[in-house]
């Protein structure tokens, strides 16, 4: 299995600050977080979280279980059902 490693996925770059790449995808998080929250999904349900590339950009994941992907589902249909209304 080690042969399988790809040391470019997990390998830390010298020069690279991840911590403050991760912080901006903290604050993205953190904001998609409360917008889930205000739309009714629970945090057990779906969250975001922080992380970063192998190449120290911000990534932000998101995390969950089935009803919380349905609840992002349905709310995605409502958006974009709502875009076509407006045009």
């Amino acid at each position: 299995m080690a042969a399988n490693l790809d040391p470019d996925s997990w390998m830390w770059l010298p020069g690279v600050d991840y911590a403050a790449c991760w912080r901006v995808a903290r604050q993205t998080a953190d904001e998609l977080n409360s917008l889930l929250a205000a739309c009714g999904v629970a945090r057990a349900q779906l969250r975001a979280i922080a992380d970063t590339d192998a190449q120290g950009a911000p990534v932000v994941r998101l995390d969950g279980i089935a009803e919380g992907w349905l609840c992002l589902e349905r709310l995605l249909c409502l958006a974009a059902y709502a875009r076509r209304e407006l045009r």
